[in-house]
């Protein structure tokens, strides 16, 4: 008997957690802030998952005068990046660091995986984690002749982020 209460115990524990995060998925519908940002689409295709889009986001590129931190960090550490509304709508990156900066009306925060450094640019290197979007196959010639597009995004309160569309 108390065998079969742990087996069912464990089992409900599991179902509860993929709950959690399908709903924590489309959650971020609801409570999320959208935010648009510039991209210049790639078009690679890959055997099993079918054509997608590379992006390559303006924001991923931190000069020396927008980065507030320590100078010298490793590749993989989290570093937050502040982003406001320009007048178009589209975000642009006001300054970026590896502590969490206060974001104001129309602020907003965005964490990020640090990569390296072009010490020659002066330049700084970062990850969003939101390089690829799938597309409908055989449509990747239309999405790499534009050179920038805009992308929306969701960024829900609890850190987690997707991308919504791509215009």
């Amino acid at each position: 008997m108390n065998k079969q209460r742990w087996f069912y115990g464990l089992v409900s524990v599991q179902v509860l957690f993929l709950l959690l995060m399908a709903g924590g998925y489309y959650a971020m519908d609801v409570v999320g802030e959208k935010v648009v940002l510039k991209t210049a689409p790639v078009d690679p295709r890959d055997p099993f998952y079918g054509d997608y889009v590379e992006l390559g986001y303006d924001i991923e590129e931190i000069s020396e005068d927008q980065w507030q931190g320590e100078k010298a960090l490793d590749g993989g550490e989290k570093v937050f990046l502040l982003l406001e509304a320009g007048e178009n709508g589209v975000y642009g990156l006001q300054k970026a660091g590896t502590e969490r900066p206060d974001s104001e009306e129309g602020q907003v925060v965005l964490a990020a995986r640090y990569l390296w450094e072009d010490e020659r640019a002066s330049i700084h290197h970062v990850d969003i984690g939101l390089n690829r979007y799938y597309i409908e196959e055989n449509t990747g010639r239309m999405w790499e002749q534009d050179e920038e597009r805009l992308v929306t995004i969701v960024l829900a309160p609890w850190n987690q982020k997707k991308i919504v569309s791509l215009d």
